[in-house]
């Protein structure tokens, strides 16, 4: 790579940038990086077998770092972020320095054991164990996360979507959009179809079975051992990992922490790499341990998945049975809460009846004063807001009017007092569009 003159009608009038290839004969970007692990075209010279053709960057001092005042302060303040009012924190926002010190010294020594995790069951549809640490170990998550996360978050790809800043679950639901354009042509229809959502192209959907519960710990501390060489932050991973007991010794991550989601995209950043630059697949997104493909061939699908399949039994890993399943893009993309056409998305019926549930049970709580009216417009508000990703003007519009008729029917003062700013304001759904007019109520308890 070189800066040359471009010369034209024997001036020199622009000065250019040259790509080229390295000594190994890859291709090499404008920075200088290696372009994929991808040999240069009509260049036949590959590296020496059994060597690597790149060298990975190593990192150690970063316990020092990671014991640091200024780090675990910065922990402190993104545990404690939206959870003020919880009583375990405000106990320990009280002495908070004296307990951030204490913290330091136990860290320091490398005598420090996290408590217990509590455990509850969250049945939302799926049966959940879901596990709470303590705040002081959460702050200690934090603290490991942002000496980790610099080293390994660059080395994502770009369609990794869970739990990194900028991403989300409506990043994913563009990117499919995107991506279902691309692979249908714009929208092509089947042949013989009228319906112009039936598109040609293929998607592949899979979940990974259990796989909060089947992570390999000694494969996880592998993965992370070949950039860090940091015998502290090692011990303090290992540490984290031992407190969960999934009922298989060297296996599993609580589902709740902070560490857990970082780790699963680190572990699974594996299968991110392979896809990409193995497979050479172009239309691949992952959100978690769900991962979709979008290929015009259904065979082609076919072989990805056999070869994912054995990439994933190298990581102690295996696809769900009945989740695992090759869906022509016409038949309507089950995607993170919503069924996906090519020309609109509407919201799973379950999540629809666990709105209603859920608004029918805030009610009764209101009515027995449990809970106030402005707790549940806030989680009209969150509802309405995840919804609006899809086609669904009406139904938002007919559960917020009935909620708010509900709570107008029992009239209590405090609702008049603490929502009438809100309703001014209403929820974000009412751009009305063109010709659109209000629906009856429903009944919050009927299942749709």
């Amino acid at each position: 790579m070189e800066w040359q003159w471009k010369v034209n009608g024997g001036r020199a009038t622009e000065r250019v940038l040259r790509l080229g290839c390295n000594a190994n004969g890859f291709n090499v970007n404008a920075n200088g990086n290696v372009n994929n692990e991808r040999p240069a075209r009509g260049n036949g010279h590959l590296p020496p077998a059994g060597k690597p053709s790149i060298a990975v960057k190593t990192y150690k001092h970063l316990f020092e770092k990671l014991c640091l005042w200024e780090n675990l302060e910065d922990a402190y303040w993104k545990a404690r972020k939206g959870k003020s009012s919880n009583p375990k924190i405000k106990e320990f926002e009280e002495h908070w320095r004296l307990h951030l010190v204490t913290l330091m010294k136990e860290l320091q020594n490398r005598v420090y054991a996290p408590q217990s995790l509590r455990r509850f069951v969250l049945r939302d549809p799926k049966t959940r164990v879901i596990c709470v640490s303590e705040f002081r170990d959460r702050v200690v998550h934090h603290a490991l996360v942002n000496i980790l996360q610099p080293i390994f978050q660059p080395r994502f790809i770009h369609d990794s979507y869970a739990s990194q800043k900028g991403k989300g679950t409506l990043a994913a639901l563009h990117r499919f959009g995107g991506y279902m354009r691309k692979v249908s042509e714009n929208g092509r229809r089947v042949q013989g179809s009228s319906n112009n959502n039936v598109v040609a192209g293929f998607v592949w959907k899979a979940d990974i079975a259990h796989y909060f519960d089947t992570v390999d710990h000694a494969i996880l501390l592998g993965i992370i051992q070949k950039r860090v060489h940091d015998e502290g932050v090692l011990w303090l991973v290992k540490t984290i990992l031992s407190n969960y007991h999934s009922g298989r010794p060297g296996k599993g991550m609580p589902l709740g922490n902070w560490t857990s989601q970082f780790f699963a995209n680190i572990y699974l950043n594996e299968l991110d790499q392979f896809v990409k630059h193995r497979l050479r697949v172009g239309y691949y997104i992952r959100y978690v341990d769900d991962v979709v493909i979008l290929e015009k061939s259904k065979t082609k699908l076919q072989e990805y998945q056999h070869r994912i399949r054995a990439l994933l039994h190298t990581l102690q890993l295996s696809l769900h049975k009945n989740k695992c399943r090759i869906i022509p893009l016409g038949s309507g993309i089950p995607m993170l809460g919503f069924l996906v056409f090519y020309h609109y998305k509407k919201v799973r019926r379950r999540n629809i009846r666990r709105i209603k549930e859920r608004l029918a049970g805030l009610l009764d709580e209101y009515a027995r004063r449990r809970v106030s009216a402005q707790t549940i417009l806030a989680v009209m508000h969150g509802w309405n807001s995840y919804a609006m990703q899809g086609n669904t003007y009406k139904l938002r519009r007919e559960l917020t009017e009935a909620a708010m008729d509900q709570l107008e029917k029992m009239r209590c003062p405090e609702y008049h007092s603490t929502t009438q700013a809100a309703y001014q304001h209403p929820l974000p759904l009412f751009e009305d569009p063109p010709g659109s007019a209000g629906c009856p109520s429903p009944a919050l308890r009927s299942a749709s």
